[in-house]
């Protein structure tokens, strides 16, 4: 009988490959997110097209075109249902009309106080707006950024702690004899999982 061993006793045939791939990935995660919130660039809410990498703006709104309001509800591999995203038509102090990312139902009376990252249409969103308002649009505010930060410096925390528990197993800190050692395992085979529930989500509303 072939034994196909543990996934920990895979790992530590070529340790030193995984705990690379694992601190970049780590990285990559806890950076993303965190530049979400240290770093904010002003932009122009009236050439928001031209809006700086990681641009914010903020305005006031005067007014809210419900009947233009929509829904997108995504979806991962068109099989795995992934939330909605719920944009709304609002006018700025100075007359320009955009889009805004927000949670559903949002509130959003004249002098409601919009905060948000600019970011863009994709393609298909795109399509949807020049098709249902004839609206050409690029650009839209996401207030739902701090959200999405919070989740990629989540996925990194993941990620370290399961280099720390890989690391404490290899290096024999959690003995194979000790009681601690399957609860170890199987914490450590499970933590991809929600890692890899949270960039699902991501990937459909980065």
């Amino acid at each position: 009988m072939v034994e196909n061993g543990t996934l920990i006793e895979k790992i530590e045939k070529h340790p030193r490959l995984w705990c690379t791939a694992a601190a970049v990935i780590t990285l990559v995660c806890l950076l993303s997110g965190l530049m979400g919130f240290l770093v904010k660039s002003e932009a122009d809410i009236n050439n928001i097209d031209k809006a700086p990498v990681y641009g914010h703006a903020g305005f006031e709104i005067t007014d809210h075109d419900k009947e233009e309001d929509f829904e997108i509800i995504n979806s991962f591999c068109r099989y795995i249902p992934t939330g909605s995203e719920y944009f709304y038509r609002v006018c700025t102090e100075d007359g320009t009309w955009l889009f805004v990312r927000a949670d559903k139902d949002a509130d959003f009376d004249k002098k409601t106080v919009i905060d948000g990252k600019v970011r863009k249409f994709s393609g298909e969103e795109k399509k949807y707006l020049l098709d249902k308002y004839a609206l050409n649009m690029d650009n839209y505010i996401d207030m739902t950024w701090l959200r999405i930060s919070l989740l990629q410096i989540a996925s990194g925390l993941l990620m370290a702690f399961e280099i720390l528990l890989g690391a404490a197993m290899i290096k024999d800190k959690i003995s194979a004899e000790s009681k601690m050692r399957k609860a170890a395992e199987i914490v450590f085979c499970a933590l991809p999982f929600p890692f890899a529930a949270i960039w699902i989500y991501l990937l459909c509303h980065i």
